[in-house]
């Protein structure tokens, strides 16, 4: 476990390509937010979920904090998940994530020393929703909010951020999975094909009699 570290869960978004809340999809014999939550548990000390309506979240085993900045996106989210977190630095995740790599977000936390953000680059771009964020990031992000400006990307060159490409990630998840995301009912059933998938590949072979 890393000590001083916050796990930030994204959770108030509307769902609105999925048709139905993201955080309670299914997902083997939980739903998608309580995996995401168990997924993390080992990485951090501390988990908080931000959202926009705590009364549908109070039975999750974590602290549920309402969005201080409604209607601003993730970034919102973000602000409110950082700025109450206990510790100085955080990983923040959406709650849709189903792939999460405890390894990788390991290795992400040991680079942010000296650093506002430490965010993964892909071929589709940097990932700022699976990402590292320092408290002293708080005061850009305000500073973006008030400008309604809710675009994460826009955070980066702003920010002292380290940017891990792919020739350094794919040592600890080579097929990129970390990064999915599931956002319409496609991603969602290509996910669970996925995730059958891996389970089989993993389940010992019976021994012969």
């Amino acid at each position: 476990m890393a000590e001083g570290v916050t796990g930030v869960i994204l959770a108030g978004g509307q769902s609105r390509r999925m048709g139905q809340d993201k955080a309670f999809l299914p997902w083997g014999p939980r739903t998608l937010i309580e995996h995401v939550i168990e997924t993390l548990r080992p990485v951090v000390d501390e988990l908080i979920v931000s959202v926009k309506d705590p009364r549908r979240f109070q039975y999750l085993p974590v602290r549920v904090v309402e969005d201080v900045v409604l209607d601003a996106h993730a970034l919102g989210g973000l602000y409110t998940g950082v700025g109450v977190a206990s510790n100085p630095r955080c990983f923040v995740c959406g709650c849709d994530a189903p792939f999460l790599n405890p390894t990788l977000i390991q290795y992400l936390l040991e680079q942010a020393e000296g650093y506002d953000l430490v965010v993964p680059r892909t071929a589709q771009g940097l990932h700022p929703l699976h990402a590292v964020y320092a408290k002293s990031a708080l005061p850009t992000i305000e500073r973006q909010l008030r400008q309604g400006r809710w675009d994460l990307q826009a955070l980066v060159p702003a920010l002292r951020a380290r940017i891990i490409g792919p020739q350094v990630w794919r040592r600890l998840d080579r097929e990129g999975r970390s990064f999915s995301n599931l956002n319409t009912p496609a991603d969602y059933a290509a996910a669970r094909r996925l995730a059958a998938n891996l389970t089989r590949i993993m389940e010992p072979t019976p021994s012969p009699r």
